[in-house]
């Protein structure tokens, strides 16, 4: 507390008047520091709604793919032949059975190129010693004397997008080599202007047609011609297809061919339902659905310590680092305790996993594929799991394998009455008729959007409110308290004061009294 009032501490009494009024305002300050630890109690009840809300999100975001019946389409294939034949899903293919019964593979074409005669550097950190230049392509090219082999042919490189060459070096004939980029591509080299440049380059063309630096060639370059490629054929289900990669796309799979095939050697691809991984896609919901009833059900159940209220700042001073983390982990504990509002969600949920998925036409839905139960999820016989999901892992594969269409509808089937406000939630009719993943989708949605009215960023939400309601009650009380210090110190110093004057006039008397004898 700061004041600017006049004050006197002891001379006159002898009392130590600043410890006094510290004493007498400790005890006005109880209710202020009653105040401050709600509101630290408060922000912590903030904290922990928010904890809820994410692990609500994480379930949420693990079965949101069980709403979407491209969920359970998941498809995978299968070779008779991997080691001929490899194949990949890699879109939405229209067949579930294919045949290659011939297949002739694509021959790639090699680039031009020219290795020069060996250079007259010690290596390709030396410098050059003297400049020269050329065309490569029609595009110029300067070096300098200062230039060496590393930097030559990162020049050279520098102009690939426009000449269609790149240079290399080869250490063990410490010579350049010219590549050009594929097939169609020639290498012309014009223009040079010192026949006898220690890098050896010479004028000359190598492509489809020509060939300037046969073998044996006086100026020691050897040019090599081009090999044009190949085509390749593949017969698909009785269909010739022309390719010109032996790994190519049709009908939204990759096949990989790794030998020819002779007509007649039929290799035969499968497409069947990824099983496996649609499992994966339930079991993941299953877990990360246990993992968060568990976790608030600890939270309900967890034991509150009224007497381990929030540390003030005063009392956090004599305490080391460790002891206010126990401390405050005893204080924290129990916040959500016998909480209503989450009780109630786990509720719903746990009633959305063990009610029927109906329809008005009863072929839509089969009654034997109608629950969780049917399929191998259910609840834990143990009534402390609260709830627990168990699968039966060969009860759901089969289900799976054999009736994949009724797993989907049980799971992903919609039913929509048409008004954008409606859900499963709020339409008995919507619920009855929605899968179950559409109605857990749903109540999370309405759990979270009450946790967030409850204790969310907006300054609207309950506790928001009930924390601005907390500041103003601390703004009011420290001024009330500074009203109240400024006070005990007016009264001390009006007591030294009168003090002080009755011992002046004292003394005057003695010395009066003194002065008569």
């Amino acid at each position: 507390m700061i004041s600017n009032d006049f004050r006197l501490s002891g001379l006159a009494s002898g009392m130590d008047t600043e410890a006094l009024v510290t004493k007498l305002m400790n005890a006005e300050k109880i209710p202020l520091n009653k105040v401050i630890q709600n509101k630290t109690m408060t922000e912590w009840k903030m904290d922990a709604y928010r904890d809820v809300n994410t692990k609500f999100l994480d379930l949420r975001s693990s079965m949101e793919a069980l709403r979407l019946e491209s969920t359970f389409q998941k498809s995978k294939l299968s070779s008779s032949d991997a080691a001929k034949v490899d194949v990949s899903l890699t879109g939405t293919s229209s067949r579930s059975e294919y045949v290659i019964s011939s297949a002739k593979l694509y021959q790639p074409g090699t680039p031009s190129s020219v290795k020069f005669a060996q250079a007259g550097v010690a290596n390709d950190k030396a410098e050059l010693g003297s400049g020269f230049s050329f065309t490569l392509n029609n595009e110029p090219i300067s070096l300098t004397a200062q230039d060496t082999i590393q930097s030559s042919i990162t020049k050279i490189n520098a102009l690939s997008t426009k000449t269609g060459v790149t240079a290399t070096y080869s250490s063990g004939d410490n010579a350049i080599i010219f590549t050009s980029k594929d097939d169609q591509t020639g290498i012309s080299i014009a223009n040079v202007s010192n026949s006898s440049n220690v890098l050896k380059i010479t004028a000359g063309t190598v492509d489809s047609q020509q060939n300037d630096f046969p073998a044996g060639n006086a100026s020691g370059a050897v040019g090599t011609s081009p090999v044009s490629s190949t085509p390749g054929e593949v017969t698909i289900n009785g269909t010739t297809i022309t390719i010109k990669s032996n790994q190519f796309t049709y009908d939204g799979i990759q096949f990989n061919l790794k030998t020819e095939l002779p007509a007649g050697s039929n290799v035969n691809i499968t497409k069947k339902p990824d099983v496996d991984a649609i499992f994966d896609t339930i079991k993941g919901f299953v877990d990360k659905y246990n993992e968060t009833i568990k976790t608030l059900h600890d939270k309900l159940g967890e034991k509150r310590y009224k007497d381990y209220t929030p540390l003030l700042d005063d009392q956090k001073k004599d305490m080391k680092d460790k002891e206010i983390e126990l401390w405050e982990e005893k204080a924290k504990s129990g916040l959500l305790s016998n909480d209503q509002m989450i009780a109630s969600a786990l509720d719903k949920m746990r009633s959305i996993l063990y009610s029927k998925v109906s329809d008005k036409d009863p072929a839509i839905m089969n009654s034997d594929f109608d629950t969780l139960a049917e399929i191998g999820i259910t609840s834990s016989t143990n009534y402390r799991d609260n709830g627990k999901l168990v699968i039966d892992e060969t009860k759901l594969k089969a289900a799976l394998e054999n009736n994949l269409d009724q797993v989907a509808q049980l799971f992903s089937k919609k039913y929509d009455m048409g008004a954008s406000t409606n859900n499963t939630v709020n339409n008995a009719e919507e619920f009855q008729n929605s899968g179950v993943a559409w109605r857990l989708y749903d109540q999370l949605n309405e759990t979270m959007k009450d946790i967030t009215k409850t204790a969310g960023y907006s300054s609207d939400t309950y506790l928001s409110k009930a924390l601005k309601r907390l500041d103003e009650q601390i703004d009011s009380w420290e001024k009330r308290l500074q009203t109240k210090e400024s006070y005990y110190w007016k009264q001390f110093t009006a007591m030294e004061q009168a003090i002080q004057k009755s011992n002046t006039q004292s003394s005057w008397l003695m010395q009066q009294m003194g002065g008569g004898m």
